[in-house]
């Protein structure tokens, strides 16, 4: 069975000047028609005709085939079905052979790709169609003119768009049928199936808007997200993937992750990007089947083996918090937490390279007070120590005492409900505690803070931008890593939390809560410092790395 692809492609255009030639991402437009045509499994001669000698230039450069149509098949009023008949016409006599399927391909729909043309192919021959149509779901609600010219709706109830009923658009791409099918002057036969396409890769180009927006795509890069999460190291590693991931939203993201970071998986999935969820071992080979541009790994400590499989295969890696072996042989790592320099110039560490999420960015307004008439407790995602429970054991009596009111914050991994609810129930502390739990608004519970007790990780720098005096208890060794939250920027680190009992917590709670003039130096402090721009700075590494050339 002999199939024969047909890029009907003028020289004329009115929207666009000399649109099928026009430079698109790097390349003329009709180069990614012959492209896909000369790539599918299916397609044995792929031909474009045109009454242009410049664009007839350019097909044969590319690959294919030419034939100059006549003038009367060139003219604006001129349809497109002689235009086909003609060059299959022509092609028979010319090669003394006999074609089976006729392929339409517009070089005006460049997101079309060779996996489309075999499966449209594909589906005309398993239903045993005549004609096969690319199109699009349509679902919308509609209205038209009848005969006097009146607008009436064009259904027949207003329902949510998943509820109207199935309807279809032709997008142009595709059209493809059996060759007898020509010989009734219609590439249109009587069985037609329709071929899905999806939203993306459906644009036809008919205006300067629509080619902006397929050349956008056409840029499009892939990135993969390699996110741990879990109740040993806790969600900021997911936090901030999918802070980075909204602001790179342009190109096609997909997150990776091992079955052993659910939790990480159950925060991502609320935002609604595609996970690939895999048992350690197979990870990087998922990854690598993927066939990513881009690797930005959130996993701490990467190892040589791991990195050079990505390297080996041309992308491009970009790691944070990332002390191990693997850095060497990374193009990016951001260490904003680790002020240490380490002697390659693709690593990047202070605190200006610490990536705010747009909360802190945007903040409320703050009101200074005097006095500390609200603390708040915070201790990331999962709190691995249980920190929630000794600092309130440590302050909730005094405060009651005191009318200071406490909010809490827990993490959606937090798993010492039981233990708190206890202590909240014995101590009767009920009255001035407010639990709030997996919100999406912390900055506004920061903002209402006078001061803070928290862990030290990122939220020493979120506290610090809202200008909340910190007292910080280390969840893990990690974290003594963590040379940010010291005093210089206003952060009284009492360490590790093996090693912090609950007296320390009391004395140094105490100490700041009645010493104005302490409080007062840590917020002189922890003005300092911007943190502004470090997001924008990253996102503007990472896209200087995409548009590498090897990219």
């Amino acid at each position: 069975m002999k199939t024969i692809a047909i890029i009907p492609a003028r020289g004329g255009s009115k929207g666009i000047p000399r649109k099928n030639l026009r430079p698109m991402a790097g390349m003329p437009l009709i180069f990614y028609s012959i492209k896909a045509c000369l790539d599918s499994k299916e397609v044995d001669y792929t031909v474009v005709s045109t009454d242009d000698d410049e664009i007839a230039l350019f097909a044969q450069r590319f690959g294919a085939e030419v034939l100059i149509r006549d003038s009367e098949l060139a003219n604006d009023s001129a349809t497109l079905d002689p235009v086909i008949a003609h060059a299959v016409d022509v092609y028979e006599k010319k090669g003394s052979i006999a074609i089976d399927i006729v392929l339409t391909i517009q070089p005006t729909s460049p997101l079309v790709t060779s996996q489309d043309i075999d499966d449209a192919l594909g589906q005309l021959i398993s239903t045993k169609s005549d004609t096969i149509i690319s199109s699009v779901e349509d679902k919308h609600l509609c209205w038209k003119k009848n005969e006097i010219g009146k607008i009436i709706p064009d259904y027949s109830k207003r329902v949510n768009r998943q509820q109207l009923p199935d309807k279809f658009k032709e997008t142009g791409a595709i059209i493809a049928c059996r060759r007898e099918v020509l010989n009734t002057d219609s590439r249109i036969g009587d069985k037609v199936s329709l071929y899905i396409m999806d939203h993306d890769r459906s644009h036809d180009i008919d205006n300067l808007s629509d080619f902006y927006l397929c050349e956008s795509l056409l840029k499009r890069k892939r990135i993969a997200f390699v996110v741990k999460g879990n109740k040993e190291i806790g969600l900021g590693h997911a936090y901030r993937s999918v802070m980075l991931a909204n602001e790179l939203v342009r190109n096609e993201i997909q997150f990776f992750l091992s079955d052993e970071d659910h939790l990480a998986a159950e925060y991502i999935k609320k935002y609604n990007y595609p996970i690939s969820i895999k048992v350690q071992k197979d990870l990087l080979k998922t990854i690598l089947a993927w066939q990513p541009d881009l690797v930005i790994n959130d996993i701490l400590d990467t190892d040589l083996g791991y990195i050079s499989a990505l390297k080996n295969s041309n992308i491009k890696i970009v790691n944070f918090e990332d002390l191990g072996e693997g850095i060497k042989h990374a193009d990016l790592v951001v260490n904003a937490l680790y002020p240490t320099a380490l002697p390659y110039s693709h690593v990047v560490n202070d605190y200006g390279y610490f990536c705010l999420r747009d909360e802190f960015l945007h903040p409320p307004k703050k009101e200074n007070t005097e006095d500390v008439k609200k603390v708040i407790l915070c201790f990331g995602g999962v709190d691995e120590g249980n920190l929630t429970f000794n600092s309130l054991k440590a302050i909730g009596l005094y405060c009651k005492d005191k009318g200071i009111a406490i909010t809490v914050i827990l993490g959606m991994g937090y798993s010492y409900q039981h233990d708190l609810d206890q202590l909240m129930n014995e101590s009767d502390l009920l009255s001035n505690i407010d639990i709030i739990k997996s919100t999406s608004r912390i900055s506004d519970y920061m903002a209402q803070a006078d001061l803070a007790i928290t862990s030290g990780g990122r939220t020493v720098f979120e506290l610090s931008a809202m200008k909340v005096p910190t007292i910080v208890i280390c969840q893990n060794q990690r974290e003594l890593t963590h040379k940010f939250a010291t005093s210089e920027i206003g952060v009284i680190n009492l360490g590790h939390r093996i090693d912090v009992s609950e007296h320390q917590i009391y004395t140094v709670f105490v100490s700041a809560v009645e010493n104005k003039d302490m409080r007062k130096l840590m917020l002189e402090k922890a003005s300092t410092l911007d943190l502004t721009k470090g997001k924008r700075k990253v996102i503007s590494m990472i896209e200087a790395l995409m548009e590498d050339s090897n990219v």
